[in-house]
């Protein structure tokens, strides 16, 4: 049966267009991806103290207001100073500390800092008597990006953190030291989410792997990947090594592109393992970006990250395995009349395509609209 571009769409194409689409772009509603945002949480009897970190870009889209005098660029203390009582009613709003009653505790914000492009707040919260346990509940940003993000992060030690998100906006403020087992889960866990939400990273490990068709090839190109993102996540955690986030993205989505144009001229993957190793320097320093919001607990800085780093890896691996999978089911079907061992330039033409304008729209949004 010859190739049927019909059957590619409804089986491949269409899932993953709509998948994108929806995931990235949220519909015509919410036009503005949110950034990640975090709260560092200290508690003490019937006070709790959080230093808050918002990016600039997220704050002016819900106040419309002007903090950044052009486009990715740094915060103007002027103007940060200007807004500061919007800021202020804003967080203080979507931030608040109650008691398991319902009973809201106090707010009071200091004035805002700023920090190149993102803003720091320091807000603290003066409880009425607590007799079942606090509660810190967030919904920053949540009106213009359902899928916003805000991890809050335990000051006394303990190693914990908490992914709040519009399915839990909330966390109890009372928690017992983590112990080894739970910081290696949470980390792997963060490193696993992260790669699950992180659709530049998927966009590049789809791209790498299209004409792949044998696990050797496929292994060493996955494996390069790994080992180069892990050398680089952890230089840049551990802050040995600094890139600046702005040049950090702007090649994570050149990358994309880049392996998405190489697909239309070559087809063995055997040497592209150099390739992916170069590259996953670059990506590591995307993963260290969220590593260093989440923090590292300072009894087990060494389990946490390499808890992350394998939970990158087994986010890798899942999408490696239902992509080729996916792949090896539409050679099936196509029942192309080839000795079996090409795949059909259609398929990976049609996927890269799409990799392609993925790409290249991260590249124009994150250096051009910045």
């Amino acid at each position: 049966m010859n190739f049927r571009p019909s059957r590619l769409t409804a089986t491949f194409l269409i899932p993953v267009v709509l998948f994108i689409l929806w995931t990235n772009w949220s519909g015509p509603v919410f036009a503005h991806t949110v950034k990640l945002s975090s709260s560092k949480l200290a508690v003490g009897g019937r006070m709790v103290e959080a230093a808050l970190t918002l990016n600039a870009v997220d704050l002016e889209a819900a106040l419309d207001v002007r903090l950044r005098a052009k486009a990715g660029g740094a915060v103007v203390p002027r103007l940060l100073a200007e807004a500061a009582g919007a800021i202020a009613g804003y967080v203080t709003k979507r931030a608040a500390v109650l008691t398991r009653e319902g009973a809201l505790c106090t707010p009071e914000a200091a004035s805002p800092k700023s920090s190149k492009e993102k803003v720091l707040l320091d807000v603290s919260w003066r409880c009425p008597p607590v007799h079942g346990g606090l509660i810190y509940r967030v919904t920053l940003f949540q009106e213009l990006d359902p899928t916003a993000r805000h991890i809050v992060i335990f000051t006394d030690g303990s190693g914990r953190f908490v992914l709040l998100g519009a399915n839990a906006r909330e966390v109890s403020l009372a928690g017992a030291r983590a112990s080894l087992s739970q910081v290696v889960s949470r980390y792997l866990v963060a490193g696993i989410e992260h790669i699950a939400i992180g659709f530049d990273h998927i966009a590049f490990v789809i791209g790498i792997i299209l004409w792949g068709r044998r696990f050797w090839p496929l292994f060493k190109v996955v494996t390069a990947f790994t080992l180069a993102h892990s050398v680089t996540l952890s230089l840049a955690v551990l802050e040995i090594v600094a890139l600046p986030s702005q040049w950090v993205e702007a090649l994570i989505a050149a990358s994309i592109v880049y392996v998405a144009v190489e697909n239309f001229f070559i087809r063995k993957i055997d040497r592209r393992w150099r390739l992916t190793f170069l590259f996953g320097l670059i990506h590591g320093f995307g993963f260290a970006g969220v590593l260093r919001q989440f923090g590292l607990p300072d009894q087990a800085i060494v389990p946490a990250l390499a808890s992350f780093n394998v939970g990158v890896e087994i986010g890798q691996l899942a999408i490696v395995l239902i992509v080729l999978s996916t792949l090896l089911l539409i050679d099936r079907t196509a029942r192309r009349a080839t000795d079996g061992h090409e795949r059909n330039p259609k398929v990976v033409y049609a996927c890269s395509g799409l990799i392609f304008l993925f790409g290249a729209y991260l590249l124009i949004e994150r250096t051009i609209l910045a």
